[in-house]
């Protein structure tokens, strides 16, 4: 009679496991950290539209402003001209434009802004529109 012998249980490996657990806390890292910087662009986006909603020149030429984003292109032509600036893309009912804030690179305070128009003009903003504009990167209040 043949009696079937035993076989040795085979050792379960462990590091497959670990490893795709590994890679699944990257994943989930990273998408964090895509979804914090994609929120956080929103809302320097919606900030910077609200300060410059009120602005008369951006009423007239854009009409109701309805998106404000960050224009990395931009960012990289200033960059590239010597210049430190934040440059935001305008999207109105009216049309689209920029908005280039350049800042000092020793403090990071606003210099000065420029909103480029949907016919191509170029303005440069006033100091009270300027100071809302620090007001609000500080997170305070623009004053009135």
């Amino acid at each position: 009679m043949n009696t079937p012998t035993p076989t040795a249980a085979r050792p379960r490996r462990l590091w497959p496991w670990v490893l795709g657990g590994c890679l699944v806390l990257v994943l989930l890292a990273v998408a964090a950290l895509v979804a914090l910087g994609w929120f956080g662009m929103k809302m320097v986006g919606e900030t910077t539209r609200q300060a410059v909603a009120e602005v008369p020149l951006v009423q007239e030429h854009f009409g109701r402003v309805e998106d404000v984003g960050m224009d990395f292109g931009g960012i990289v032509e200033a960059g590239q001209a010597g210049q430190q600036a934040m440059v935001f893309r305008l999207r109105g009912e009216k049309g689209e434009g920029r908005l280039v804030i350049t800042t000092d690179p020793a403090s990071g305070e606003f210099r000065s802004a420029t909103l480029t128009l949907p016919n191509g003009e170029v303005h440069e903003l006033d100091q009270r529109t300027l100071e809302q504009l620090k007001a609000l990167q500080g997170g305070g209040l623009p004053p009135g």
